[in-house]
């Protein structure tokens, strides 16, 4: 008989537009698979589509990575417009009952984090952080070592700090947050103001390249933000090494761009910039492997 610590970790990635589910074995993906996040706005159709999609038997354990707020094992949208879910929805115990054992449930951010942290860009650091810049911000932090969630599932959520006071409204209620100055939504909706047509993010960088001056503003304004964002956060907490992943983070010439900026900081801010490496399913091994520490009495997590 197998002991369920030799089987893989069947792990949930729950993201805005997708959810992405695989099978983890140490840093290992397997049987990975995909489809479409339903955005009705009810938990039981979100759970239902990772039901469908799931394999039912030969795993040791489950975790879930999603974004938004997780609070003892229960979700809460920041940014309704990432995704629309009710709030205080009881994810972990919904997931319990499809698959017949209690899951982990983690901010994908911080899964992705961790991934970071233990495999990627942030080995060998103690105070690390980790921004995905894409459709929006997130944001996870380890700090002494521990990877940070707060006792309401809050932390990290740095694009939600003020960028922009008396700016765009954002989705979590707030004005001028940095996911409205800095995020791949936010970058669309300036060049579509700006440049006169509907453009997407990828449209605007590609402008930029071509020459426009206008497409190289706005991005510029955006590295402008996140820079600022990252000398607030070292000022908080002295992060030792930030990584950069996410669709607009990994665009060409970014990462780059952000590097530049930052000497513009008085040195004490100052702090390695670099690409994030644990790739795209970041948020998958991260979670797995926090479902499943190395040792028993290991705890990596700080609430």
């Amino acid at each position: 008989m197998t002991a369920a610590s030799d089987l893989p970790v069947l792990t949930i990635d729950v993201g805005g537009t997708k959810i992405a589910i695989a099978e983890v074995s140490g840093d290992r993906i397997a049987n990975r698979r995909q489809a479409p996040t339903p955005r009705a706005g009810r938990g039981d159709d979100l759970v239902a589509a990772i039901a469908d999609l799931a394999p039912k038997t030969g795993f040791g354990a489950v975790a879930l990575a999603t974004t938004g707020i997780v609070r003892d094992g229960s979700l809460t949208a920041l940014n309704p417009e990432t995704l629309p879910i009710e709030d205080g929805y009881v994810l972990a115990s919904a997931i319990e009952r499809v698959f017949g054992m209690p899951p982990l449930v983690i901010n994908d951010a911080q899964a992705a984090a961790w991934a970071e942290f233990t495999l990627g860009a942030g080995t060998g650091f103690r105070n690390f952080a980790f921004f995905t810049v894409s459709t929006g911000i997130g944001c996870g932090l380890v700090i002494d070592g521990r990877l940070q969630s707060g006792a309401n599932g809050l932390a990290g959520h740095v694009g939600h700090t003020r960028s922009e006071p008396g700016g765009i409204l954002c989705g979590c209620g707030r004005r001028g947050c940095l996911e409205t100055v800095a995020s791949g939504t936010a970058l669309a909706r300036a060049g579509s103001a700006r440049l006169g047509r509907k453009v997407t993010t990828p449209e605007l960088f590609a402008a930029a390249k071509e020459g426009s001056g206008i497409a190289a503003e706005i991005i510029a304004g955006a590295v402008v933000a996140l820079v600022d964002a990252f000398a607030d956060l070292t000022a908080s907490v002295d992060i030792d090494c930030f990584a950069v992943g996410g669709g607009v983070g990994l665009a060409g010439g970014f990462i780059e761009a952000l590097q530049v900026r930052s000497l513009d900081l008085p040195r004490v801010y100052r702090r390695p910039i670099v690409a994030a490496r644990a790739g795209a399913d970041a948020g998958l091994l991260g979670a797995a492997m926090l479902a499943r520490p190395k040792s028993s009495d290991e705890n990596f997590l700080q609430k």
